[in-house]
């Protein structure tokens, strides 16, 4: 599953597609514990995921992405 998250460094992404406030982000970093993203955007409701700002969620926080188009 790794080598296949390797292919998404450098793009946008939407970070758990359906939750309630929708938030995106480019792939900075993919590794055995989960992905480094940078924000670029996210609804209002989602105060944690601020533009411009870096995340590191983990595979254990059951991490859910979306590579469509928006």
């Amino acid at each position: 599953m790794i080598r296949c998250m390797q292919d998404l460094v450098g793009k946008e992404v939407q970070i758990y597609p359906g939750d309630t406030y929708k938030k995106w982000g480019i792939v900075l970093e993919v590794n055995d514990h989960g992905i480094l993203f940078e924000i670029t955007r996210a609804e209002r409701g989602a105060p944690s995921y601020k533009e411009g700002s870096i995340r590191f969620i983990a595979y254990s926080a059951n991490l859910n992405i979306s590579c469509e188009e928006y």
